[in-house]
C-alpha cells in the first residue's frame, strides 16, 4: 500500500521539475471594485506595459471590466478575466427557506469563495509552473486583498496602489481587541525595527487581513497561516524572518497625492500648487488628496464617480450629490440623475453649469 504523504512529495518534486525557467520577471496587477476603483489601476499596468518592455505584464480584474482587454492589449497587457461582479446585488431565492442564514448571506459567502478560487486559479496559471525570479512583483489595490496572500503564498512581492487615500478605518475597538487575542503579535508589530511590517502598517489599512474569513481561506486553502506573519505549525510571531513593510503608493506619485504620513489638513497654498483652474476661473481641479469629511460640508454639491466612500461622506455632510458613473449599488439609490459620463460633462462647461444650477434650485425649492 502505498504512502499518500510520499505520493504528495514526489508529485511536489515533479511539480518543482517541471518548472520552466525564464528570465523575463513577471508583472501582475490585480484590482476589483467600481470602474473609479479598477480604472486607475489598469492605466498604471498600461503605462508600466508600454514601458517595461522586458516584462510579462497581467492584469486581473472583473468580467465586468471586458472593455478594458482591448485598451491593455495595446500595451501588451493580458486581460485576466474574473467572473464575480463588482457589486454583489441582492437576489430573491426562495430554494433557502428556512435556512438560518439568510440568503444573500449565502449568495455572498459562495460568491466570494467561488471569486478567492478563481483568483487562486489564474495566479496559478500564471506563476505555477515557473520558478520565481527577481523582479516579479504583484500590485493589488485595496478590494484585491486575494493577491496580498497569494503573493505570500508563492512567495511574491507585493505592491499595494490607490488612486486615493484609503477610504476606511479599523474600527474603535479593532486595537483592544487584537492586543487581547494576539498579544504576543501586537508585541511582535509595535516592537518592529524600520523598514518591517508594524503596527502602523497595521492600523492604515492591514486590518481587514486579520478577518477570520481570511483566516478559513489561508489556513484551509492556501494552507498558510490562518493569522499572517505568524509561523502555520506554532502560530507564533516569526520573529526570525521579518517581512518588510510593502510599498504603497497613493495616485501615481507622492507629488500628486500626499504620503498618509503627512498632514491631512489642506491650506490654500496647496490648493495654489496642486490645481489647475479651468474656463476662466469657474471650474478649479484639484490633483491631490482632500479629507472628504473637511470638504464636503464647505460645498454646495458634490459630483463624484459613485464610490462608497463619496457617496457616504456626501450624505454625511448633508449637501445634494450627482453620480456620474454606473455604480449598479449606489448609483441607482441617488434620486438625481446625470446622463453623462464625467468626460463629456468636462467638455463643456455649460452643460456642467446648466445639471449643476438645476439641482441647486431643486434643493433650494425643497428647503423652502
Amino acid at each position: 500500500m502505498s504512502n499518500p504523504s510520499s505520493e504528495s512529495e514526489k508529485e511536489e518534486e515533479e511539480k518543482k521539475r517541471r518548472r520552466r525557467r525564464r528570465t523575463n520577471p513577471i508583472a501582475l496587477f490585480m484590482a476589483f471594485g467600481t470602474k473609479g476603483d479598477v480604472f486607475p489601476i489598469a492605466a498604471i499596468a498600461a503605462a508600466f506595459g508600454g514601458e517595461m518592455k522586458d516584462y510579462r505584464v497581467f492584469f486581473v480584474t472583473h468580467s465586468a471590466h471586458q472593455s478594458l482587454s482591448a485598451h491593455l492589449a495595446k500595451s501588451g497587457v493580458t486581460h485576466v478575466p474574473i467572473s464575480s461582479p463588482p457589486v454583489l446585488a441582492v437576489q430573491e431565492d426562495s430554494s433557502h427557506a428556512g435556512s438560518s442564514e439568510p440568503s444573500f448571506s449565502l449568495q455572498k459567502r459562495n460568491v466570494t469563495n467561488a471569486h478567492r478560487q478563481e483568483c487562486l486559479s489564474a495566479v496559478e496559471s500564471i506563476f505555477g509552473l515557473e520558478e520565481v525570479i527577481a523582479g516579479d512583483f504583484i500590485l493589488i489595490n485595496f478590494f484585491a486583498l486575494e493577491g496580498w496572500n497569494l503573493a505570500e503564498l508563492f512567495q511574491i512581492r507585493c505592491v499595494v496602489a490607490a488612486p486615493y487615500v484609503v477610504p476606511y478605518s479599523a474600527p474603535s475597538s479593532f486595537e483592544r481587541h487584537f492586543r487581547k487575542e494576539f498579544p504576543l503579535l501586537y508585541d511582535y508589530l509595535q516592537e518592529a525595527p524600520s523598514g518591517k511590517v508594524c503596527w502602523k502598517d497595521v492600523m492604515h489599512w492591514m486590518w481587514p487581513l486579520f478577518a477570520e474569513s481570511w483566516g478559513y481561506w489561508r489556513s484551509d486553502v492556501l494552507h498558510l497561516s490562518s493569522i499572517p506573519f505568524t509561523d502555520p505549525v506554532t502560530s507564533l510571531p516569526k520573529w526570525h524572518d521579518r517581512d518588510p513593510s510593502p510599498l504603497l503608493l497613493y495616485g501615481f506619485s507622492e507629488d500628486i497625492v500626499e504620503h498618509p504620513d503627512e498632514s491631512s489638513s489642506f491650506s490654500q497654498r496647496q490648493f495654489g500648487e496642486d490645481g489647475i483652474i479651468l474656463f476662466n476661473g469657474q471650474l478649479f481641479c484639484f490633483a491631490g488628496s482632500i479629507p472628504y469629511l473637511c470638504l464636503f460640508p464647505k460645498c454646495a454639491v458634490a459630483v463624484h464617480h459613485g464610490g462608497s466612500g463619496s457617496t457616504a461622506a456626501a450624505l454625511k455632510a448633508g449637501i445634494p450629490q450627482k453620480v456620474l458613473m454606473a455604480c449598479a449599488l449606489w448609483r441607482p439609490r441617488m434620486r438625481f440623475q446625470v446622463p453623462y459620463t464625467l468626460h463629456s460633462l468636462l467638455q463643456s462647461k455649460h452643460v456642467l453649469q446648466k445639471y449643476l444650477h438645476k439641482l441647486l434650485n431643486r434643493m433650494e425649492s425643497r428647503r423652502l
